[in-house]
């Protein structure tokens, strides 16, 4: 009698887990694989020619899949792999092919530097003409409610300028789908966890969450089992 009860359990936390993804010092390669099989937009893939890529990257083949099905995932790449194309090629396929009429923010990327937020920006750009807005505390928070105002369907800023963005009622989080955390461990360390622990909790739990990094402590995987109720810790190898 309560078996069905412990199923329907049992599949709910499924949906929320993180599957960890370590990647091989020699990863497994199809050098045949397409974006086309990936099922990246079209759009996206002649963008992507324009730049001289033509091929999917060890991490891309692996991760993308993971992601177009909506699934939470920590992957851990170095930097130089196209980690960041692994998730932002995936969710703007996704976005572009999904009815947003209010052009609500769905697509929110924490960064630890202001550097690397605006490297991440202007790769979005690059491939696709969604509005982005770079959120970055330091910078005038009056220009960036300005910003705001003009409907970007993608954020990416810093975990404190977000979170005071959110208090404010300026960016609202109920809508986000999908929250990435570019260099989890940088955002998870000492100087910058608070906020970014504030962050998580912030956002609705059915929100997909992706996380990258160089390297992986057992701090962060500690706060994303929080997060999302459990880590299903893997290794995906040349099978």
């Amino acid at each position: 009698m309560m078996h069905k009860s412990g199923k329907s359990n049992q599949k709910k936390q499924e949906t929320l887990k993180i599957q960890f993804v370590e990647f091989l010092e020699f990863p497994w390669y199809n050098q045949s694989m397409t974006f086309e099989e990936l099922n990246i937009n079209s759009d996206i893939i002649k963008s992507l020619l324009e730049k001289q890529i033509t091929q999917p990257t060890s991490v891309q083949q692996k991760v993308i899949p993971f992601i177009a099905e909506n699934k939470n995932i920590m992957f851990q790449s170095e930097t130089g792999t196209g980690k960041t194309f692994a998730y932002v090629l995936p969710l703007v396929t996704r976005l572009m092919a999904q009815e947003n009429p209010g052009k609500a923010v769905k697509i929110m990327i924490v960064s630890p530097t202001y550097e690397l937020a605006s490297q991440i920006k202007i790769e979005i750009q690059s491939i696709c003409k969604i509005r982005c807005a770079l959120l970055i505390g330091g910078a005038p928070i009056g220009r960036q409610i300005e910003l705001l105002k003009e409907k970007p369907e993608i954020v990416i800023g810093g975990a404190s300028r977000l979170l005071e963005l959110i208090h404010l009622k300026k960016l609202k989080a109920e809508q986000v789908e999908t929250l990435v955390l570019d260099e989890a461990d940088r955002l998870l360390s000492k100087e910058l966890r608070d906020d970014t622990e504030a962050l998580l909790e912030r956002l609705p739990k059915h929100v997909q969450l992706i996380g990258n990094s160089a390297t992986v402590s057992s701090y962060t995987l500690k706060i994303l089992q929080k997060a999302r109720d459990g880590i299903v810790r893997g290794e995906l190898n040349e099978n």
